[in-house]
Protein backbone atom coordinates (compact mmCIF):
# COMPACT_ATOMS: atom_id res chain seq x y z
CA UNK A 1 0.00 0.00 0.00
CA UNK A 2 0.91 3.75 -0.53
CA UNK A 3 2.71 5.57 1.93
CA UNK A 4 1.37 8.77 3.20
CA UNK A 5 4.34 10.63 2.43
CA UNK A 6 4.45 9.03 -0.74
CA UNK A 7 0.56 10.23 -1.41
CA UNK A 8 1.36 13.89 -0.61
CA UNK A 9 4.49 14.06 -3.04
CA UNK A 10 1.44 12.75 -5.68
CA UNK A 11 -0.90 15.65 -4.79
CA UNK A 12 1.78 17.99 -4.37
CA UNK A 13 3.11 17.63 -7.49
CA UNK A 14 0.07 18.43 -9.12
CA UNK A 15 0.68 22.18 -8.10
CA UNK A 16 2.78 22.93 -11.19
CA UNK A 17 -0.79 23.38 -12.84
CA UNK A 18 -1.81 25.88 -10.78
CA UNK A 19 -5.27 27.41 -11.07
CA UNK A 20 -7.31 25.86 -13.92
CA UNK A 21 -11.04 26.75 -13.59
CA UNK A 22 -13.62 24.90 -15.19
CA UNK A 23 -15.52 21.46 -14.46
CA UNK A 24 -14.22 19.27 -17.56
CA UNK A 25 -11.62 17.60 -15.37
CA UNK A 26 -14.01 17.23 -12.16
CA UNK A 27 -16.40 16.06 -14.07
CA UNK A 28 -14.82 13.41 -15.37
CA UNK A 29 -12.79 12.60 -12.32
CA UNK A 30 -16.00 11.71 -10.48
CA UNK A 31 -17.34 9.38 -13.34
CA UNK A 32 -14.65 7.30 -12.99
CA UNK A 33 -15.31 6.70 -9.16
CA UNK A 34 -18.74 6.67 -9.59
CA UNK A 35 -20.01 9.66 -8.73
CA UNK A 36 -19.96 9.43 -5.41
CA UNK A 37 -20.82 12.95 -4.88
CA UNK A 38 -24.35 12.24 -5.98
CA UNK A 39 -24.13 10.22 -2.88
CA UNK A 40 -23.58 13.01 -0.67
CA UNK A 41 -25.96 15.30 1.25
CA UNK A 42 -24.34 18.92 1.17
CA UNK A 43 -24.26 22.69 2.21
CA UNK A 44 -22.45 24.59 -0.92
CA UNK A 45 -20.87 27.47 0.73
CA UNK A 46 -19.66 30.21 -1.65
CA UNK A 47 -18.62 33.89 -1.05
CA UNK A 48 -15.55 36.53 -0.68
CA UNK A 49 -15.68 36.27 3.08
CA UNK A 50 -17.21 34.64 5.47
CA UNK A 51 -18.24 31.43 4.44
CA UNK A 52 -15.42 29.55 6.68
CA UNK A 53 -17.39 31.25 9.87
CA UNK A 54 -20.84 30.47 8.68
CA UNK A 55 -19.13 26.77 7.94
CA UNK A 56 -17.89 26.58 11.32
CA UNK A 57 -21.20 28.09 13.40
CA UNK A 58 -23.33 24.48 11.39
CA UNK A 59 -20.67 22.48 12.17
CA UNK A 60 -21.26 23.01 15.71
CA UNK A 61 -24.41 23.77 15.51
CA UNK A 62 -25.12 19.97 14.21
CA UNK A 63 -22.38 18.39 16.15
CA UNK A 64 -24.73 19.56 19.35
CA UNK A 65 -27.85 18.10 17.80
CA UNK A 66 -25.95 14.88 17.48
CA UNK A 67 -25.30 14.61 13.63
CA UNK A 68 -21.83 13.69 12.46
CA UNK A 69 -20.66 16.56 10.07
CA UNK A 70 -18.20 16.09 6.93
CA UNK A 71 -16.29 19.28 6.10
CA UNK A 72 -14.03 20.48 3.04
CA UNK A 73 -12.75 23.65 3.60
CA UNK A 74 -9.66 25.85 2.02
CA UNK A 75 -6.80 26.04 2.63
CA UNK A 76 -5.16 24.01 5.15
CA UNK A 77 -4.13 25.03 8.24
CA UNK A 78 -1.26 22.81 9.88
CA UNK A 79 -1.36 20.05 6.90
CA UNK A 80 -3.13 19.25 3.86
CA UNK A 81 -5.71 16.36 6.01
CA UNK A 82 -7.29 19.64 7.06
CA UNK A 83 -8.93 20.74 4.09
CA UNK A 84 -11.18 17.31 4.65
CA UNK A 85 -12.26 16.02 8.43
CA UNK A 86 -14.97 14.26 10.23
CA UNK A 87 -16.52 15.88 12.90
CA UNK A 88 -13.38 18.25 13.57
CA UNK A 89 -11.14 15.84 13.16
CA UNK A 90 -8.77 15.48 9.78
CA UNK A 91 -8.59 12.66 7.80
CA UNK A 92 -6.11 9.69 8.62
CA UNK A 93 -2.77 9.28 7.43
CA UNK A 94 -3.83 5.76 5.99
CA UNK A 95 -7.49 6.95 4.90
CA UNK A 96 -5.26 10.10 2.67
CA UNK A 97 -2.52 7.41 1.58
CA UNK A 98 -5.51 4.84 0.43
CA UNK A 99 -7.89 6.93 -1.55
CA UNK A 100 -5.00 8.53 -3.37
CA UNK A 101 -4.23 5.70 -4.65
CA UNK A 102 -7.51 4.85 -5.80
CA UNK A 103 -7.40 8.24 -7.56
CA UNK A 104 -3.63 7.21 -9.38
CA UNK A 105 -5.32 5.43 -12.45
CA UNK A 106 -7.88 8.51 -12.84
CA UNK A 107 -5.69 10.70 -12.57
CA UNK A 108 -3.27 8.97 -15.42
CA UNK A 109 -6.18 8.43 -17.61
CA UNK A 110 -6.92 12.15 -17.58
CA UNK A 111 -3.35 13.23 -18.39
CA UNK A 112 -3.79 11.28 -21.83
CA UNK A 113 -6.74 12.91 -22.86
CA UNK A 114 -7.43 16.84 -23.97
CA UNK A 115 -8.39 17.41 -20.52
CA UNK A 116 -5.05 17.23 -19.39
CA UNK A 117 -3.53 16.34 -15.70
CA UNK A 118 -5.96 17.35 -12.48
CA UNK A 119 -4.73 20.09 -10.46
CA UNK A 120 -4.35 19.99 -6.99
CA UNK A 121 -7.86 21.33 -5.67
CA UNK A 122 -9.40 19.20 -7.81
CA UNK A 123 -7.43 15.81 -6.46
CA UNK A 124 -8.33 17.36 -2.91
CA UNK A 125 -11.95 17.87 -4.08
CA UNK A 126 -12.29 14.54 -5.28
CA UNK A 127 -10.57 12.54 -2.93
CA UNK A 128 -13.25 14.41 -0.35
CA UNK A 129 -16.05 13.59 -2.27
CA UNK A 130 -15.01 9.63 -2.26
CA UNK A 131 -13.91 9.67 1.58
CA UNK A 132 -17.52 10.90 2.61
CA UNK A 133 -19.28 9.14 0.17
CA UNK A 134 -17.48 5.64 1.07
CA UNK A 135 -15.68 5.50 4.01
CA UNK A 136 -16.91 8.46 6.64
CA UNK A 137 -20.93 8.61 5.43
CA UNK A 138 -21.91 11.26 7.34
CA UNK A 139 -25.40 12.49 7.97
CA UNK A 140 -24.50 16.01 6.49
CA UNK A 141 -21.38 17.51 4.52
CA UNK A 142 -20.50 21.09 4.59
CA UNK A 143 -18.82 22.22 1.03
CA UNK A 144 -16.67 25.23 0.75
CA UNK A 145 -15.76 26.53 -2.52
CA UNK A 146 -12.08 27.40 -3.01
CA UNK A 147 -12.85 30.20 -5.83
CA UNK A 148 -15.47 31.85 -7.29
CA UNK A 149 -18.99 29.57 -7.67
CA UNK A 150 -19.32 28.55 -11.01
CA UNK A 151 -16.72 27.20 -12.41
CA UNK A 152 -15.47 26.14 -9.37
CA UNK A 153 -13.78 22.52 -8.57
CA UNK A 154 -17.23 21.87 -6.00
CA UNK A 155 -19.61 22.70 -7.87
CA UNK A 156 -20.39 19.60 -9.39
CA UNK A 157 -22.28 18.96 -6.68
CA UNK A 158 -26.48 19.56 -5.94
CA UNK A 159 -26.94 20.53 -2.81
CA UNK A 160 -29.63 20.39 -0.26
CA UNK A 161 -29.20 24.64 0.17
CA UNK A 162 -26.79 26.95 -1.01
CA UNK A 163 -24.94 29.73 0.94
CA UNK A 164 -23.74 32.75 -0.07
CA UNK A 165 -22.30 34.73 2.54
CA UNK A 166 -20.78 38.15 1.11
CA UNK A 167 -19.68 39.73 -2.06
CA UNK A 168 -16.57 41.77 -1.99
CA UNK A 169 -13.00 42.93 -3.90
CA UNK A 170 -11.02 39.59 -4.09
CA UNK A 171 -9.56 37.51 -6.70
CA UNK A 172 -11.34 40.61 -9.41
CA UNK A 173 -8.39 39.74 -12.07
CA UNK A 174 -10.65 36.26 -12.60
CA UNK A 175 -13.90 37.07 -11.12
CA UNK A 176 -14.43 40.19 -12.66
CA UNK A 177 -14.17 43.87 -12.53
CA UNK A 178 -17.32 45.12 -10.55
CA UNK A 179 -19.38 43.56 -7.74
CA UNK A 180 -22.04 42.37 -10.13
CA UNK A 181 -19.33 40.74 -12.22
CA UNK A 182 -18.33 38.56 -9.20
CA UNK A 183 -21.56 38.34 -7.83
CA UNK A 184 -22.77 36.26 -10.95
CA UNK A 185 -19.56 34.02 -10.06
CA UNK A 186 -20.76 33.32 -6.93
CA UNK A 187 -24.65 32.93 -7.86
CA UNK A 188 -23.40 29.98 -10.29
CA UNK A 189 -23.83 27.93 -7.48
CA UNK A 190 -27.23 28.25 -7.29
CA UNK A 191 -28.67 25.37 -8.85
CA UNK A 192 -32.85 24.55 -9.86
CA UNK A 193 -35.02 24.38 -6.73
CA UNK A 194 -32.22 24.31 -4.65
CA UNK A 195 -33.04 27.38 -1.73
CA UNK A 196 -30.32 29.79 -1.08
CA UNK A 197 -29.31 31.78 1.49
CA UNK A 198 -27.54 35.35 0.72
CA UNK A 199 -25.84 37.62 3.11
CA UNK A 200 -25.19 39.80 0.41
CA UNK A 201 -25.01 43.48 1.03
CA UNK A 202 -24.30 45.63 -2.02
CA UNK A 203 -27.63 46.12 -3.75
CA UNK A 204 -26.05 45.01 -6.89
CA UNK A 205 -24.70 41.66 -5.59
CA UNK A 206 -28.57 41.21 -4.11
CA UNK A 207 -30.06 41.41 -7.27
CA UNK A 208 -27.51 39.70 -8.99
CA UNK A 209 -28.91 36.89 -6.35
CA UNK A 210 -32.79 37.40 -6.89
CA UNK A 211 -32.43 37.28 -10.51
CA UNK A 212 -30.48 34.05 -10.43
CA UNK A 213 -32.85 32.19 -7.82
CA UNK A 214 -35.39 33.38 -9.88
CA UNK A 215 -34.28 31.92 -13.25
CA UNK A 216 -33.40 28.46 -10.93
CA UNK A 217 -36.69 28.16 -9.13
CA UNK A 218 -34.76 28.96 -6.35
CA UNK A 219 -36.35 30.16 -2.93
CA UNK A 220 -33.83 32.93 -1.61
CA UNK A 221 -33.61 33.78 1.90
CA UNK A 222 -31.86 37.13 1.98
CA UNK A 223 -30.43 38.90 4.41
CA UNK A 224 -32.66 41.98 5.89
CA UNK A 225 -35.26 40.47 4.09
CA UNK A 226 -36.53 37.50 4.88
CA UNK A 227 -34.97 37.24 7.74
CA UNK A 228 -32.73 39.48 9.98
CA UNK A 229 -30.17 40.17 12.28
CA UNK A 230 -30.19 42.74 14.83
CA UNK A 231 -27.05 43.58 16.99
CA UNK A 232 -27.29 44.96 20.76
CA UNK A 233 -23.03 45.09 21.38
CA UNK A 234 -21.74 41.81 22.15
CA UNK A 235 -25.02 39.67 21.55
CA UNK A 236 -27.59 39.43 18.68
CA UNK A 237 -31.23 38.77 17.92
CA UNK A 238 -32.22 36.40 14.95
CA UNK A 239 -36.03 36.78 13.74
CA UNK A 240 -37.47 34.42 10.70
CA UNK A 241 -41.51 34.61 10.37
CA UNK A 242 -42.91 33.90 13.92
CA UNK A 243 -39.40 32.93 15.20
CA UNK A 244 -37.29 35.03 16.96
CA UNK A 245 -34.27 34.06 19.00
CA UNK A 246 -32.66 37.27 21.32
CA UNK A 247 -30.08 37.49 23.03
CA UNK A 248 -27.80 35.29 21.20
CA UNK A 249 -23.62 35.22 21.39
CA UNK A 250 -20.76 34.11 19.70
CA UNK A 251 -17.70 33.37 20.91
CA UNK A 252 -15.91 35.10 17.29
CA UNK A 253 -15.09 38.66 17.75
CA UNK A 254 -17.07 40.92 15.39
CA UNK A 255 -19.71 42.29 14.52
CA UNK A 256 -19.92 40.77 11.40
CA UNK A 257 -19.48 37.25 13.00
CA UNK A 258 -23.12 38.10 14.26
CA UNK A 259 -24.36 37.79 10.76
CA UNK A 260 -22.27 34.92 9.45
CA UNK A 261 -23.86 32.95 12.58
CA UNK A 262 -27.63 34.51 11.42
CA UNK A 263 -27.04 33.03 8.40
CA UNK A 264 -26.10 29.49 9.93
CA UNK A 265 -29.23 29.83 12.17
CA UNK A 266 -31.34 30.29 8.60
CA UNK A 267 -29.35 27.47 6.94
CA UNK A 268 -30.55 25.41 9.81
CA UNK A 269 -34.06 26.30 9.24
CA UNK A 270 -34.57 25.51 5.80
CA UNK A 271 -33.40 22.04 6.84
CA UNK A 272 -35.98 21.95 9.42
CA UNK A 273 -38.85 23.13 7.43
CA UNK A 274 -37.41 21.16 4.20
CA UNK A 275 -35.89 17.75 5.23
CA UNK A 276 -35.80 15.16 8.50
CA UNK A 277 -33.85 17.28 10.51
CA UNK A 278 -34.50 17.62 14.19
CA UNK A 279 -32.06 20.87 15.87
CA UNK A 280 -33.28 22.78 18.96
CA UNK A 281 -33.01 26.45 20.38
CA UNK A 282 -31.00 25.16 22.98
CA UNK A 283 -28.61 23.32 20.07
CA UNK A 284 -28.53 26.12 17.96
CA UNK A 285 -27.74 28.65 20.94
CA UNK A 286 -24.68 26.26 22.20
CA UNK A 287 -23.56 26.10 19.25
CA UNK A 288 -22.98 29.33 18.37
CA UNK A 289 -21.27 29.65 21.95
CA UNK A 290 -18.68 26.95 20.69
CA UNK A 291 -18.01 27.54 17.55
CA UNK A 292 -14.51 28.43 17.34
CA UNK A 293 -12.31 28.88 13.42
CA UNK A 294 -9.03 29.33 13.42
CA UNK A 295 -7.17 32.96 12.06
CA UNK A 296 -10.47 34.41 12.17
CA UNK A 297 -9.57 37.33 14.60
CA UNK A 298 -8.49 34.12 16.66
CA UNK A 299 -6.93 35.26 20.14
CA UNK A 300 -4.04 32.63 20.66
CA UNK A 301 -2.35 34.39 23.21
CA UNK A 302 -3.11 37.22 26.38
CA UNK A 303 -1.10 39.68 28.33
CA UNK A 304 -0.26 41.05 25.50
CA UNK A 305 -3.24 40.40 23.60
CA UNK A 306 -2.05 38.18 20.00
CA UNK A 307 -4.60 37.78 17.56
CA UNK A 308 -4.47 36.11 14.38
CA UNK A 309 -6.72 37.10 11.46
CA UNK A 310 -6.72 36.30 7.79
CA UNK A 311 -7.93 39.54 6.16
CA UNK A 312 -6.98 38.87 3.12
CA UNK A 313 -8.94 41.55 0.67
CA UNK A 314 -10.25 44.47 1.49
CA UNK A 315 -13.66 43.25 3.11
CA UNK A 316 -11.41 41.46 5.76
CA UNK A 317 -8.94 44.01 6.57
CA UNK A 318 -12.80 46.79 6.90
CA UNK A 319 -14.17 43.90 9.37
CA UNK A 320 -10.42 43.68 11.50
CA UNK A 321 -9.90 47.48 11.44
CA UNK A 322 -13.78 47.80 12.29
CA UNK A 323 -13.79 45.06 15.27
CA UNK A 324 -10.30 46.48 16.71
CA UNK A 325 -11.93 49.58 17.10
CA UNK A 326 -15.14 48.31 19.27
CA UNK A 327 -13.14 45.54 20.87
CA UNK A 328 -9.93 47.39 22.23
CA UNK A 329 -10.87 51.16 21.99
CA UNK A 330 -7.65 52.81 23.99
CA UNK A 331 -5.64 49.65 23.26
CA UNK A 332 -2.02 50.21 21.90
CA UNK A 333 -2.00 48.18 18.31
CA UNK A 334 0.89 47.16 16.35
CA UNK A 335 0.23 45.02 13.26
CA UNK A 336 2.01 42.48 11.45
CA UNK A 337 1.14 42.27 7.69
CA UNK A 338 2.13 40.31 4.28
CA UNK A 339 -0.28 39.69 1.81
CA UNK A 340 -0.13 38.13 -1.91
CA UNK A 341 1.40 40.60 -4.07
CA UNK A 342 -1.68 40.06 -6.68
CA UNK A 343 -3.86 42.31 -3.75
CA UNK A 344 -5.25 45.19 -3.76
CA UNK A 345 -2.65 46.40 -0.80
CA UNK A 346 -3.76 50.15 -0.77
CA UNK A 347 -7.06 49.12 0.01
CA UNK A 348 -6.14 46.49 2.49
CA UNK A 349 -3.40 48.66 4.42
CA UNK A 350 -5.93 51.47 4.54
CA UNK A 351 -8.27 50.71 6.89
CA UNK A 352 -5.85 48.83 9.40
CA UNK A 353 -3.83 52.12 9.46
CA UNK A 354 -6.53 53.81 10.81
CA UNK A 355 -6.57 51.47 14.04
CA UNK A 356 -3.14 50.50 14.63
CA UNK A 357 -0.29 52.48 15.99
CA UNK A 358 2.43 51.14 14.31
CA UNK A 359 2.14 48.09 11.13
CA UNK A 360 5.01 46.54 9.92
CA UNK A 361 5.43 45.16 6.54
CA UNK A 362 7.60 41.55 6.35
CA UNK A 363 7.16 38.68 3.86
CA UNK A 364 7.91 34.67 4.06
CA UNK A 365 9.34 32.22 1.66
CA UNK A 366 6.66 32.02 -1.14
CA UNK A 367 6.78 32.65 -4.45
CA UNK A 368 3.03 34.25 -4.52
CA UNK A 369 3.82 36.76 -1.57
CA UNK A 370 4.64 40.18 -2.01
CA UNK A 371 7.58 42.28 -1.84
CA UNK A 372 7.18 44.49 1.27
CA UNK A 373 9.28 47.38 0.04
CA UNK A 374 6.79 47.08 -3.33
CA UNK A 375 3.76 47.43 -0.55
CA UNK A 376 5.56 50.44 0.95
CA UNK A 377 6.18 52.34 -2.16
CA UNK A 378 2.30 51.34 -3.00
CA UNK A 379 1.20 52.76 0.16
CA UNK A 380 4.53 54.91 1.58
CA UNK A 381 2.07 56.07 5.17
CA UNK A 382 3.28 57.55 8.45
CA UNK A 383 2.49 54.77 11.03
CA UNK A 384 3.88 52.01 8.14
CA UNK A 385 7.80 50.61 8.07
CA UNK A 386 9.05 48.01 6.41
CA UNK A 387 11.10 44.63 7.80
CA UNK A 388 11.70 42.66 5.18
CA UNK A 389 11.95 38.93 7.04
CA UNK A 390 9.04 37.95 9.31
CA UNK A 391 11.29 36.76 11.89
CA UNK A 392 12.97 40.06 12.48
CA UNK A 393 9.94 41.74 12.37
CA UNK A 394 8.22 39.73 14.71
CA UNK A 395 11.23 40.11 17.40
CA UNK A 396 11.09 43.37 16.57
CA UNK A 397 7.44 43.68 17.66
CA UNK A 398 7.84 41.47 20.54
CA UNK A 399 10.54 42.74 22.85
CA UNK A 400 8.47 46.27 22.61
CA UNK A 401 5.42 44.79 23.71
CA UNK A 402 3.68 46.01 27.14
CA UNK A 403 1.01 44.16 29.15
CA UNK A 404 -1.83 45.86 27.69
CA UNK A 405 -1.09 46.24 24.30
CA UNK A 406 -2.47 44.48 21.13
CA UNK A 407 -0.68 42.53 18.34
CA UNK A 408 -2.33 41.49 15.02
CA UNK A 409 -0.94 39.40 12.85
CA UNK A 410 -2.73 39.50 9.44
CA UNK A 411 -2.79 39.79 6.01
CA UNK A 412 -3.01 35.96 3.54
CA UNK A 413 -3.68 32.30 5.19
CA UNK A 414 -0.77 31.63 3.61
CA UNK A 415 1.46 33.90 5.77
CA UNK A 416 -0.69 32.71 9.36
CA UNK A 417 -0.08 29.44 8.19
CA UNK A 418 3.19 29.57 7.89
CA UNK A 419 3.85 31.62 11.22
CA UNK A 420 1.83 29.38 13.04
CA UNK A 421 4.06 26.07 12.05
CA UNK A 422 7.29 27.94 12.81
CA UNK A 423 6.03 30.00 15.96
CA UNK A 424 4.54 26.41 17.34
CA UNK A 425 0.96 28.15 17.58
Amino acid sequence: MMTYEEACEIVYSAKKFGICLGLERMEAMLKELGHPERKLKAIHLAGTNGKGSTLTYLKAIFGEAGYSVGTYTSPAIQKINDKIQLNGKEISDEDFAYLTEQLIPVIEKLKQTSLGAPTEFEILTAMAFQYFATIAKPDIVLVETGLGGRLDSTNVITPILSIITSIGHDHMDLLGDTISDVAREKAGIIKHQVPVISGCKQEEAIQVMKKRSQKEAAELYQLGEKFTCEQQGETFSFTYQKQCYSNLKTDMLGAHQQENAALAIMAVHCLIKKLDFNITENQIRLGLAKAKIANRIEIVKEHPTMIFDGGHNREGMEALSSTLASSFRDKRITVLFCAMKDKDIKAMLHPITVVASEVVLTSFPYDRAMDPQDAFKIFPHKKVRVIDKWEEAYGHIVKKLAKDDVFVITGSLYFLNHLRVNLRI
